[in-house]
């Protein structure tokens, strides 16, 4: 993970020497980082993620959810275990 601390094994590839197809670089992600490197210096990073992760990191940035959760964690209960199973009945 980036930004962990962790020392990640990475594959630089130079696409001024080299050109891959999209298949080629996700095979190689499946496990270190890949790094592409233009031939003007511009680098990228590819690396397979954790879905859950990715979801959970969309949903922290996203104000109308946090709003949703800050509205909901405000509410009290407003009826009974018991009153609930009594409707049940």
């Amino acid at each position: 993970m980036i930004g962990h601390g962790l020392l990640l094994q990475k594959k630089v590839i130079e696409l001024e020497v080299t050109h891959p197809t999209l298949n080629e670089v996700i095979g190689l992600a499946k496990d270190p980082l890949v790094v592409l490197r233009q031939s003007d210096g511009s680098v990228f990073a590819l690396s397979q993620v954790d879905d859950f992760e990715v979801e959970a990191e969309l949903l922290k940035n996203n104000p109308d959810f946090m709003a949703f959760l800050k509205t909901r964690s405000g509410e009290s209960a407003t009826i009974s275990l018991q009153e609930l199973r009594d409707e049940q009945r």
